[in-house]
């Protein structure tokens, strides 16, 4: 089955300027994707690779990546109300015009830079073994934030659980909430392409997860998480699963 790696990435984000573009250890954020993407091309996981941005000069600061499509988003669907989806469609499309189609997209959102191939790799063979899911989406094991331990205000300002069902116990340890709660981490949605075109959906009703750890699930959406990542890479935990972007880190330093 062929898959189509798809990078959403549009410029002029408001929250931290150019995010996408924001350098991570003197590396383009974008470009992490773009790495880990064409490393799985090369493993014949993928059939091609797409970066969507509606800026030229997104495309130049990953071309040390070697990455040369000249593909552009239409500004139409780069606003901050164009739904991913949106994007997605028109890819295909663009692909379609030249006889090329795919069974399956996965979407490598750029806020989500750390991933494997041994991931990727998975996340294909999940999909491919299960006909009925209709979405393949990493997700992330909740610890202390976990849904029982949430709290509202209520109307006379004291603390409340927000699960109305639920009275906490005192004390409470993290081992004693049940059953497991998972947050998507946005690091991987793969979904079926004919979904995509016929029902303009990405996740659709059948979403099988895909478990990631604490690492993978690293999502960069305001100032401080770019120094947490930052102080990730600088330490030596995770220094296994950096190695697969060390050839990146060369083509940056030259």
């Amino acid at each position: 089955m062929s898959t189509l790696a798809f990078i959403p990435a549009r410029s002029g984000s408001k929250g931290v300027i150019d995010k996408n573009i924001r350098t991570l250890d003197g590396i383009p954020l974008l470009a992490y994707s773009v790495h880990i993407a064409q490393v799985c091309n090369e493993h014949g996981l993928f059939s091609d690779v797409l970066v969507s941005t509606d800026s030229l000069s997104y495309l130049e600061k990953i071309k040390n990546t070697g990455y040369d499509n000249k593909y552009l988003r239409p500004k139409e669907l780069a606003s901050d109300q164009s739904p991913t989806i949106d994007a997605v469609i028109h890819a295909l499309d663009y692909y379609a015009k030249e006889d090329k189609f795919f069974d399956n997209v996965m979407i490598l959102q750029p806020t989500s830079p750390f991933r494997s191939l041994n991931l990727i790799k998975e996340s294909i063979e999940i999909l491919e073994a299960n006909p009925l899911t209709t979405c393949v989406a990493s997700v992330f094991k909740l610890g202390d934030h976990h849904p029982r331990r949430i709290k509202l205000i209520n109307n006379d300002g004291f603390l409340d659980n927000f699960c109305s069902d639920y009275k906490e116990p005192e004390p409470s340890r993290r081992q004693d909430f049940s059953p497991d709660a998972f947050i998507r981490s946005g690091s991987i949605y793969l979904t079926k392409t004919h979904q995509i075109i016929n029902q303009k959906l990405i996740r659709g009703s059948h979403v099988r997860p895909i478990e990631v750890s604490e690492f993978y699930s690293i999502n960069i959406d305001e100032e401080i998480d770019f120094y947490m990542a930052e102080a990730l890479i600088n330490s030596n935990k995770y220094k296994k699963e950096l190695d697969v972007f060390t050839k990146l880190k060369f083509k940056y330093e030259v």
